[in-house]
């Protein structure tokens, strides 16, 4: 086999060889929501240097690479404009800030029954949903070595520990229960998921950007999703409505201290023909630290309106409701090995945060 030009693209690769462009990546391949800095040729006359350095978050690999800079400015780069490309290491997230987004993500989906045991919120009610019947540890004395009185809790409503494994938050070697070590053996674990932010208005400019107001479909906000958009709903589709619709409906805030009935939810549809194409739902909560988020989930466009941008429009309508109860952060869940839904996600400005599981202790018997 002929070797590779150098930084011309391998086909082998996914990210077009665009990795070896520069030996610090030392094999790391670039993805879509990676930070990058590009050092970029200038045309002749364009400045007085010859090159001019790009860094932000990658949004398209295909046809070209496309960087998203702080600022929300996307920048179209040409592979033969591309004199250097770094992967950079992610920003280093503080432990209190995962706890502040996972508590925001528990209010905003606390299933029908909640409450604050040994520093998680365990919540159950929703068994349908992959959150279902979980305990997040939403305060700094969660324990992985305190779980007996999470597992009680529980086992009260017939229902098996289950907690959600937060990176950096969740140290699984180090449960106990009883006083004993849990054998590894009993631990069932879910698909990983990526919580990932944006700024509120950051989003918006960029959902303005792609499909101006005046000429993008319209949506309704509700305040209870309807049969229609529950069928319409891949995990909700087949089940009967008046068993998933409590848990939609329910909020929680704790900006007051422990977390209480609260907070607020919407339900975006988007009707094409007479028929509802895109939905979504959003949910505005505020914990200890008083900041108001909204966390957008249930995001789905039926089969023959994909690929039209509904989902990007269904979602800026939800963040612009949020933004008017003062929620100026965005942040929801997508499957780690979502490619479809991550390379979405980044282009409305979306980025990782921090990863997560849920896991279930199943019966030693």
């Amino acid at each position: 086999m002929a070797e590779q030009p150098h930084g011309s693209p391998d086909p082998a690769h996914s990210d077009r060889g665009l990795s070896g462009r520069s030996r610090w990546n030392n094999g790391r391949e670039v993805a879509i929501g990676e930070r990058v800095t590009v050092r970029r040729h200038l045309a002749p006359g364009e400045t007085s240097h010859l090159y001019t350095d790009v860094i932000g978050h990658v949004v398209t690999l295909e046809p070209e690479l496309v960087v998203r800079r702080e600022s929300g400015e996307e920048v179209r780069i040409p592979d033969a404009d591309i004199a250097v490309l770094k992967v950079l290491p992610p920003r280093p997230v503080r432990a209190r800030e995962i706890r502040a987004h996972e508590y925001a993500g528990a209010l905003a989906w606390p299933g029908t029954e909640y409450e604050l045991v040994d520093g998680w919120f365990c919540r159950a009610g929703d068994d349908w949903s992959y959150r279902r019947d979980s305990a997040v540890p939403v305060l700094p004395w969660a324990s992985c070595a305190r779980l007996d009185g999470v597992r009680d809790w529980y086992a009260a409503r017939g229902l098996p520990l289950r907690i959600v494994d937060v990176d950096r938050l969740v140290r699984t070697e180090q449960m106990l229960l009883d006083g004993q070590p849990v054998d590894p053996a009993r631990l069932r674990a879910d698909r990983e998921l990526m919580l990932c932010t944006a700024d509120s208005r950051e989003l918006l400019g960029i959902v303005d950007a792609a499909f101006p107001a005046d000429s993008r479909p319209a949506v309704t906000l509700a305040e209870t999703p309807g049969d229609d958009w529950l069928e319409l709903y891949h995990a909700t589709a087949d089940l009967d409505p008046e068993r998933v619709r409590p848990a939609m409906l329910a909020t929680a805030d704790a900006s007051d201290g422990d977390p209480a009935p609260g907070g607020h939810t919407v339900f975006a549809r988007l009707s094409d023909g007479g028929e509802l194409a895109a939905i979504a739902r959003g949910a505005v909560t505020a914990g200890p630290d008083g900041a108001p988020r909204i966390a957008v989930s249930c995001v789905q466009t039926a089969a023959g309106h994909r690929r039209r941008g509904l989902a990007e429009i269904v979602t800026g309508s939800l963040v612009d409701w949020g933004l008017g109860l003062g929620a100026t952060e965005c942040h929801l869940h997508v499957f780690a090995d979502n490619t479809a839904g991550r390379g979405l996600w980044t282009k409305l400005g979306l980025q990782p945060h921090h990863s997560l599981r849920h896991l279930v202790v199943v019966d030693p018997s």
